[in-house]
């Protein structure tokens, strides 16, 4: 069993979204910042738009998405500190995510 992880690009725009090439087939990252709940949402679309997950919370720790079965996906989401964190600047600094935080998409690439 070997990982592989796609490091995910993160920025303090409210609305932006871009293209991505995970386990060989493309799709569309799409991510926004709700300010009534001071987090950043994010949904997954195929390359023709077609929406696969909508709606997903962007927290640190926690595998997201790995517990949904999603044709020619086999692995998860990953947000994580850029360094030791005693409080959850998340919550704090929403509008600075990508200051603090690593965005991954981790996989078994099966070798």
């Amino acid at each position: 069993m070997t990982l592989k992880y796609v490091d995910l690009p993160l920025f303090s725009d409210d609305f932006y979204d871009y293209p991505i090439s995970l386990e060989g087939d493309s799709y569309i990252l799409e991510f926004m910042y709700y300010s009534r709940m001071k987090l950043y949402i994010f949904n997954l679309y195929s390359a023709d738009n077609t929406p696969i997950i909508l709606g997903q919370a962007l927290v640190p720790s926690f595998p997201l998405l790995g517990d949904y079965a999603i044709v020619g996906l086999s692995g998860y989401f990953w947000m994580e500190e850029k360094a030791d964190i005693y409080h959850e600047p998340y919550k704090e600094y929403p509008d600075k995510i990508d200051k603090y935080y690593n965005f991954y998409y981790i996989y078994d690439n099966g070798a």
